[in-house]
């Protein structure tokens, strides 16, 4: 999904309630941010809009879902100048060592699984 920012109006008399907001808003899984606009919250995250929604009514009362948008971040770009990149190169040297076989010596008492549980 798209990282989304979406306003909610909820209604919050007291402290108590814009912290259950709170709460219960940053609980949900893929939530970003979130902040209060007097009876608004804001929330930011990668999250569907009406599952929280849904979360917030069962937790606060009467919740309306005012605006959902794409949350447009500004990628900044910075060029580095000059800060080309470079080849590596191993140097070469001299002869390498000889790799000798690695003999391993069979068990004779080691047998296939078959399969079977019984046997």
């Amino acid at each position: 999904m798209v990282q989304q920012k979406m306003v909610m109006k909820l209604t919050m008399e007291d402290p108590k309630k814009k912290a259950k907001a709170l709460k219960t808003a940053v609980g949900v899984h893929g939530v970003i941010s979130v902040a209060l606009e007097d009876d608004k919250i804001v929330v930011v995250g990668d999250v569907d809009s009406v599952d929280l929604t849904r979360i917030l009514r069962k937790k606060m009362g009467h919740v309306d879902l005012v605006s959902v948008a794409e949350n447009k971040k500004e990628e900044k770009k910075e060029e580095k100048k000059g800060a080309e990149p470079v080849a590596v190169t191993w140097p070469n040297y001299g002869p390498f060592m000889q790799q000798y076989p690695i003999m391993i010596q069979e068990d004779p008492y080691y047998r296939e699984p078959t399969g079977c549980i019984i046997m």
